[in-house]
């Protein structure tokens, strides 16, 4: 009977001399029992812009990989636009959204053979559109599509090598008159 009692008087002079401390510990129960109850919800707000804070870089990047006027667009010897390259900058003039406009020119090995190539898109630029005003040229380093981050030289064509000896020569088709209904007649 005296240790219940002890324990009772013990219990009840923490309590009073503990008032203070006792409310915050009741307020932090409370919230972290309300938080552990709701808890996906509170973080899915982060979650979802952590995940979507990537997009308008990757969006960025894919207009300006898109818009990259590259070796191929110029000729070799003067750095005249090809006519692949003039259908490329008519089609960025005339497809893409406005906010994409910006043509990437691909650096050519000297400065002056990159600078050529500025001035035939800028004069190709005009010549199309010549009452609207000038297109965003911006020099870059960029590896056209196809081609290994970095990759100064041309196309590595070494994994089609590789895979056309293993092809057979004489690949079997089924004709295409027959019924194919899987029936023996």
């Amino acid at each position: 009977m005296s240790i219940r009692l002890l324990l009772a008087a013990t219990f009840a002079l923490m309590l009073v001399l503990a008032a203070p401390v006792r409310g915050d510990f009741f307020k932090a129960l409370v919230r972290d029992f309300q938080e552990v109850n709701q808890w996906p919800c509170p973080y899915h707000c982060w979650d979802r812009e952590a995940v979507r804070s990537a997009f308008p870089s990757m969006i960025q990047s894919g207009w300006r990989r898109q818009n990259l006027l590259s070796d191929s667009h110029f000729t070799a010897n003067n750095g005249e636009l090809s006519p692949a390259g003039q259908f490329k900058v008519r089609w960025i003039l005339t497809e893409v959204p406005p906010e994409h406009r910006v043509i990437q020119v691909r650096r050519g090995e000297t400065p002056e053979q990159t600078a050529a190539r500025i001035q035939a898109v800028q004069k190709y630029a005009a010549k199309i559109a010549p009452d609207s005003e000038p297109p965003a040229i911006e020099e870059t380093n960029m590896s056209p599509p196809g081609y290994p981050a970095g990759w100064p030289g041309p196309k590595d064509g070494s994994t089609t090598r590789k895979f056309q000896p293993q092809i057979p020569q004489n690949l079997y088709l089924p004709d295409r008159n027959s019924s194919g209904s899987g029936t023996a007649q």
